[in-house]
């Protein structure tokens, strides 16, 4: 946990509320209470304060999104693995939020499944396989006797498969078959058959625990693994294995034990046990009658062929049934208006994480170990597409039933760590017709922003999206980063490959927490991940609204036209650092229709320079320093000015033609 020196806190920026959203360090732990001595009373006192500060001068949006933030990424919710009561949780208070928000369940439901009344769901269940439960566990040898479970003395694991034994152990160093230098753990004609094979976790290793074979601390080689090692006992005829810890090794797992697992096939068709240093250390102690150490068979395993019988009989239960995974998608609808309101817009993220790490981790010392929070990875976008849910939802009851809109699917994806499974289904299993569905955008990782940079690609996917984003992105307070191709393989894929333009939005900026027991709601810019939020809620609108769809292009001409483009482009002097961010460095303050031809006025921002100049609702801008304007042309305008440039805006109003003066300001990142 990290510890807040209140004293420390930046207090000097104008816009103190955001600075302190952005840095301080436990604002969404909650964790203030949990403090070391090494702050005293008086700073904590202070940080509480300033904590309250911040969150009274932020927008309410910000706070709202700090409350969903904090609450799925939270512990409460297990790292948000499919299958776990954590998950289940987070999909429950999605629906939650979705309802309070207006939404509609979009799922029909079956009748035959006793849906208690109800016609249809939030959720789309999917199966994802299975699992292995422990049912049974025990473990001893004469009067020893183990404890099952993580941090005791032994798991039973998924390597192999259920079983009961009462049968004698002999003990086969590392179990390796064929190492380095015609290295083997076994003696000639060693036979297991009947027997119990204990073996060590890794491979030979030096004085410092690290490998005899590789050249890098830390590492081990394939001859390391679990596969080789339990097929050749198992052609020894062992009836069963237990895999010990190896003491002294140089490698964070050594303190861990495997579990269950996941329900692929077991290795080998034994039980398969797996014992701490500390409990391998008593079993080797009973079953030599003291004479033998593991530290010292470990010696002797490190030399070659290791083989010692031990005395007495183990007795192994151990109860494995595997258990089908039902997964949920979240989805709420938002039903649409007029002529548009048979076609949809997919707005997602993927809710789910990788639980303790067991899978997907990046950090080997705690992967099955540690809880990961996913915060950024994707509870940040999570929250934002609750925000987007409930601002547009308030549009579409303020707009009438004479409004023409496009539906607006809400989704919160499961199963997208392990292979964007949730998304799959959903491309495979749409609630309508996919060739309805005219619009993709997925958030993933939105809540690191660093430098203000968000990347945002997939405009090339639909004709004519890049010019109807430009003016969105140009009144963003952040700089928009437009990759040349389209990034990153999240759940925007899936629909992608139904021929669907997608939009995908991530931080433009990678950390090093992603995928850690680091990625943690602390670290997280609730500010500039609410601009991110209100970017994706400004597409999704104008789109909503727009009367034609956008229609794809292909791959090969997507490639095409790069290729055109970069022999049409003269090499430039120095690449620009990072990449070119496509946003104005000015605000004027207006919310262009994105449905009438032109530039007409649909929102005006409070305090901004048009507000200031006295623009309203409805106007239509005509001119430029007396030069015309269409939508595209007012975007290209607004990048290329400056903070302070004077503006005369020649616009329409209520058919009188006027000119107005703006003065034009940089933009501002408060949210």
């Amino acid at each position: 946990m990290t510890h807040l020196d209140a004293r420390a806190l930046p207090l000097r920026s104008a816009s103190r509320g955001a600075a302190l959203l952005v840095t301080l360090p436990i604002l969404a732990s909650g964790a203030l209470g949990q403090q070391t001595s090494a702050v005293d009373e008086t700073a904590a006192a202070e940080g509480r304060a300033l904590i309250a500060e911040a969150l009274a001068e932020v927008s309410g949006e910000v706070r709202t999104f700090n409350d969903h933030l904090t609450i799925l990424a939270s512990p409460w919710m297990e790292g948000r693995l499919p299958g776990t009561r954590g998950m289940e949780l987070a999909k429950e208070y999605m629906e939650f939020q979705f309802r309070a928000s207006g939404l509609a369940p979009a799922v029909k439901l079956d009748p035959a499944m006793g849906s208690g009344g109800e016609s249809a769901s939030f959720r789309q269940p999917f199966n994802l396989g299975s699992t292995n439960e422990v049912t049974a566990a025990s473990l001893a040898l004469g009067p020893s006797s183990f404890e099952h479970g993580q941090g005791k003395d032994f798991t039973v694991t998924g390597l192999g498969v259920g079983g009961e034994l009462d049968a004698p152990l002999v003990f086969v160093g590392y179990g390796i078959e064929d190492g380095r230098d015609r290295f083997t753990s076994f003696e000639e004609g060693t036979d297991l058959t009947g027997k119990v094979a204990v073996l060590l976790r890794f491979e030979p290793m030096d004085g410092e625990g690290n490998s005899l074979w590789t050249r890098r601390d830390g590492s081990w080689s394939r001859r390391a693994g679990f596969n080789g090692k339990l097929q050749a006992v198992a052609e020894r005829g062992a009836v069963g294995a237990i895999i010990v810890n190896t003491p002294g090794a140089n490698d964070a797992r050594v303190d861990t034990l495997l579990d269950a697992g996941g329900g692929g096939r077991a290795i080998a068709e034994i039980p398969v046990l797996h014992l701490s240093s500390a409990a391998g250390e008593r079993l080797v102690a009973a079953g030599t009658g003291g004479t033998q150490t593991l530290a010292g068979l470990r010696d002797a395993a490190n030399a070659g062929a290791a083989v010692v019988e031990m005395t007495g009989s183990a007795r192994i239960i151990a109860g494995l049934e595997r258990r089908a995974v039902v997964a949920e998608n979240v989805i709420g609808l938002l039903p649409g208006k007029g002529t548009l309101a048979d076609e949809y817009i997919v707005v997602g993220a993927h809710l789910d994480h990788l639980g303790q790490g067991s899978f997907g981790s990046r950090d080997r010392a705690n992967a099955g170990r540690l809880l990961h929070p996913g915060a950024d990875d994707n509870a940040s976008g999570s929250a934002g597409i609750i925000l987007i849910a409930d601002k547009m939802a308030r549009d579409y009851e303020a707009a009438g039933e004479g409004a023409n809109l496009r539906s607006v699917l809400f989704m919160g994806f499961s199963a997208e760590e392990s292979g964007l499974n949730g998304s799959n289904y959903y491309a495979n299993h749409p609630i309508a017709p996919i060739g309805k569905h005219v619009l993709m955008m997925n958030f993933d990782m939105i809540g690191r922003i660093k430098d203000r940079r968000l990347s945002l690609s997939g405009a090339e996917t639909g004709a004519g999206l890049q010019e109807f984003l430009d003016p969105i992105i140009a009144e963003s307070p952040l700089a928009i980063v437009q990759p040349e191709r389209m990034s990153g393989a999240s759940d925007h894929t899936s629909f992608m490959r139904k021929d669907m333009p997608v939009l995908f939005a991530i931080i433009a900026d990678f950390h090093g927490d992603y995928h850690t027991p680091r990625d943690v709601s602390s670290l997280i810019n609730r500010v500039d991940a609410v601009h991110a939020a209100n970017l994706f809620y400004e597409i999704a609108l104008a789109a909503a609204g727009r009367p034609e769809a956008f229609a794809f292009v292909e791959q090969q001409t997507r490639r095409s036209a790069r290729r055109r483009a970069a022999a049409a482009e003269p090499e430039p002097e120095e690449e620009p650092a990072g990449g070119a961010p496509r946003a104005a460095t000015v605000q004027f303050g207006i919310r262009p229709s994105y449905t009438e031809a032109g530039v007409v006025v649909e929102g005006i921002t409070p305090g901004s320079p048009a507000a200031s100049a006295g623009l309203m609702k409805n106007d239509r801008i005509r001119t430029w320093n007396g030069e015309e304007v269409d939508l595209a042309g007012f975007s290209e305008k607004l990048k290329g000015a400056k903070p302070g440039d004077k503006v005369k805006v020649g616009l329409t109003r209520i058919g009188e033609q006027l000119e107005v003066e703006v003065t034009l300001k940089a933009r501002e990142g408060g949210a």
